[in-house]
């Protein structure tokens, strides 16, 4: 199997991404719902940045992708 097109690696890696984001989100919401007690608050922010990180780096891929796309027009 030969190298792989960037834009081809970009856009899976945007696409794998915003599946995290969305698994991320959803343990979020439980987390929130099951772990109410005051000790579980750094689990929780912990959650809630990881899910922001993940969300900028869709953010990031995608912009990435339309840079590319531009250039190539």
């Amino acid at each position: 199997m030969g190298p792989q097109d960037p834009k081809d690696v970009t856009s899976d890696t945007a696409r794998d991404l915003s599946g995290i984001a969305g698994e991320l989100a959803a343990l979020k919401a439980h987390a929130y719902h099951r772990l109410t007690d005051p000790e579980y608050t750094a689990p929780r922010h912990r959650l809630e940045d990881a899910h922001s990180a993940v969300e900028a780096a869709v953010v990031e891929a995608r912009r990435r992708l339309m840079m590319s796309e531009e250039r190539e027009q």
